[in-house]
């Protein structure tokens, strides 16, 4: 239960963007130069191997995506001042393959530096095959932002009726401390549901699940 709690807690701090760093909320990283789609794209290049980007894609732009790859390796092995510029259509191609499959727009490749904390953090984890540390960072992280809401919200209550004007303030603090709650408890609740319709979909595609 306690561990459930944990990943709860984890899920939602970075739904609602506690990305314990900087300001601002998570942002699409697979644009980035520094990236995970990009930065397999260079071990292919260098690799001269297509088939670890194929994943990035939707099956029906594999050949596209073959054929690009084929064209741009051509280039990338002959060097030269070719090179940068058929590397560069290589990654803005593959990039926008990818997130016209999420349905996301495609607004150029963005240099490296760029990449949300949280996000680059979910990916060291992952490279790492270690969740503790993040979770433990983001726990603590909303576990601080919730409480210093709370405790705001307390100390306005105390004075509410004292007159109008420290009445509005608790009103104030209230509505953030509710709403923050609402955002977080929003986001589990979304991701439950996601989670929920993958598992009902993997049963009933199984060949003679009952249904």
């Amino acid at each position: 239960m306690k561990q459930l709690i944990r990943n709860t807690i984890y899920g939602a701090a970075l739904a609602v963007g506690l990305n314990f760093a900087l300001p601002g909320t998570a942002a699409a990283h697979c644009d980035s130069v520094d990236g995970p789609v990009i930065s397999e794209a260079k071990q292919a290049l260098t690799s001269g191997d297509v088939t670890p980007l194929l994943k990035w894609v939707p099956a029906e732009d594999e050949a596209y995506i073959k054929t690009v790859f084929d064209k741009v390796y051509r280039v990338h092995r002959q060097g030269g001042d070719a090179r940068a510029f058929a590397d560069h259509h290589l990654f803005a191609t593959l990039v926008e393959v990818h997130r016209a499959a999420e349905g996301a727009p495609f607004t150029g490749v963005k240099p490296a530096g760029g990449i949300d904390p949280a996000i680059a953090a979910a990916d060291k984890a992952l490279l790492q095959g270690d969740i503790d540390s993040l979770v433990a960072a983001i726990t603590a992280r909303f576990e601080q932002s919730v409480r210093e809401r709370f405790d705001a919200a307390m100390q306005a209550r105390a004075l509410a009726d004292d007159s109008v004007p420290e009445g509005r303030e608790f009103v104030e603090r209230y509505v953030q401390y509710v709403h923050y709650i609402e955002a977080v408890h929003a986001a589990v609740a979304a991701a439950d549901d996601h989670a929920h319709e993958n598992a009902l979909t993997a049963r009933t595609s199984v060949p003679g699940h009952a249904h």
